[in-house]
C-alpha cells in the first residue's frame, strides 16, 4: 500500500483532531470578527489550500452572507502593491505554513489592520507565527508529497470557522462525520480499487460538478494530474456551457461528480447532451439518471448537502491513489515535484 492510500484512509481521525482541538481558537476569532464588524473575508492559497479556499468561500456566503475573495499573491510579491485590506479578514491556508508568497501576503494584509489567521499543519512555521490567530490541522507528518490528510483536515477547519462565523450556522454534526468515513471506507475501499482499473484508459478529460462540489473536482484534477501524470480540466456546469462545451465531439471523456442536491436536474440534462454529443461518462453519483447514462458510474451514498464535500472527496481521493498504482506509478514519487514549494 502507498503512504499516499494509507494516509487517505487516516482521514477519519484526522477530522476527530481538528475538531476536537480547535473548538477555542476558532471561538476566539469569531469573537474577533465580530466584534470588529469585518464584513469581508480575503483567502490567500495554493494547490490544494486553494481549493479547501473554494469550499470556505462558497459555505460562508452560503450560510454567513459574508463576501469572500480570493487574493492573488502576485499582487503583492512581484507587482509590489499594498492592497488595504483593513475591513478584512485575510485567511492564509498552508500545510507548510513556509510558502513565501503566501507569507508576503498575510505580512502586507496585516500591516493595512486587516485581522489575519493562518492555517497551517504546522505551529512553528513562519506563517503560524505572523498571524493573529492559528488554526493548527493536527494532521501529523504528512508522508506523502501530494497533499493527503491535510485537505480533509483544511475541509473540516472550513466548516467550523464557517459556521462560527456566520449568524445562521449550517445544521451539520462534526462528530457524525468520522463514523460515516469510517464507513464509507469500510463498504468501498475494494470497489474503488476495482473502479480505478476499469477506468484506468482515461485521459484528457473534463470534470464537471456544480456548487460545493467545485472544490472535490478541483483537488480530483490536481490529485489525478500530480499522481497519475493524467490531464484533466475541472469546471461547472454551467461554466461549461459558457463556451468549453465545443470541446464535446464523439469519445470526448468526461468526468462528473453528480450528488442529489439542488442541481440534480441540472446533472441529469448535462449527462443527457454529453451523452446525444457522443462523449464518454464516467460518474460518481446516487442519482439513478446520471448512473444509467454514463458508461462507467461509481454509486455513491445519499449524503446530505453539508456532509456531501467530505465523503466525496474521501472517495476520489481514493479513486486516484489506486488509479496511478493501477497506471504502475508509485504516487510517494511523483516526478518533478517535492513536498513543500516555495513560491513567489
Amino acid at each position: 500500500m502507498s503512504i499516499m492510500l494509507n494516509e487517505f484512509l487516516t482521514a477519519p481521525d484526522v477530522v476527530r483532531e481538528v475538531v476536537v482541538n480547535n473548538k477555542q481558537i476558532i471561538a476566539a476569532i469569531a469573537k474577533e470578527f465580530k466584534s470588529r464588524g469585518i464584513t469581508n473575508i480575503t483567502t490567500v492559497a495554493r494547490g490544494t489550500s486553494d481549493n479547501a479556499a473554494t469550499y470556505f468561500k462558497y459555505l460562508v456566503e452560503v450560510i454567513g452572507g459574508i463576501m469572500v475573495s480570493k487574493f492573488s499573491p502576485s499582487i503583492t510579491t512581484i507587482y509590489g502593491s499594498k492592497v488595504n485590506l483593513s475591513n478584512n479578514m485575510l485567511l492564509a491556508i498552508s500545510q507548510s505554513g513556509m510558502s513565501t508568497d503566501t507569507l508576503m501576503v498575510a505580512e502586507s494584509a496585516k500591516e493595512t489592520g486587516a485581522l489575519t489567521v493562518a492555517v497551517t499543519n504546522n505551529p512553528d512555521s513562519p506563517l503560524a507565527k505572523i498571524c493573529d490567530f492559528h488554526i493548527y490541522l493536527r494532521a501529523g507528518e504528512e508522508r506523502s508529497v501530494a497533499a493527503t490528510k491535510t485537505f480533509i483536515a483544511e475541509l473540516t477547519a472550513m466548516y467550523l470557522l464557517a459556521n462560527a462565523l456566520s449568524p445562521s450556522p449550517a445544521k451539520m454534526n462534526v462528530s457524525e462525520l468520522p463514523p460515516m468515513l469510517d464507513k464509507f471506507i469500510n463498504e468501498n475501499k475494494e470497489e474503488l480499487r476495482l473502479f480505478a482499473e476499469k477506468t484506468k484508459h482515461l485521459n484528457n478529460f473534463i470534470i464537471l460538478s456544480r456548487g460545493m462540489l467545485q472544490s472535490v473536482s478541483s483537488e480530483l484534477s490536481l490529485k489525478i494530474m500530480e499522481s497519475c501524470y493524467r490531464f484533466s480540466r475541472p469546471f461547472s456546469t454551467c461554466e461549461f456551457m459558457h463556451g468549453p462545451i465545443a470541446l464535446v465531439e464523439e469519445g470526448t471523456q468526461i468526468m462528473m461528480l453528480a450528488p442529489s442536491s439542488e442541481f440534480s436536474q441540472e446533472f441529469i440534462n448535462m449527462a443527457t447532451r454529453l451523452s446525444i454529443l457522443g462523449a464518454q461518462i464516467t460518474a460518481f453519483t446516487d442519482i439513478k439518471e446520471v448512473e444509467d447514462i454514463a458508461q462507467n458510474s461509481f454509486r455513491m451514498p445519499f449524503c446530505r448537502g453539508m456532509e456531501t464535500p467530505f465523503l466525496y472527496t474521501i472517495a476520489v481521493e481514493i479513486y486516484a491513489a489506486y488509479l496511478a498504482e493501477t497506471l504502475g506509478i508509485n504516487p510517494d514519487l511523483p516526478r518533478n515535484m517535492k513536498k513543500i514549494t516555495i513560491t513567489k
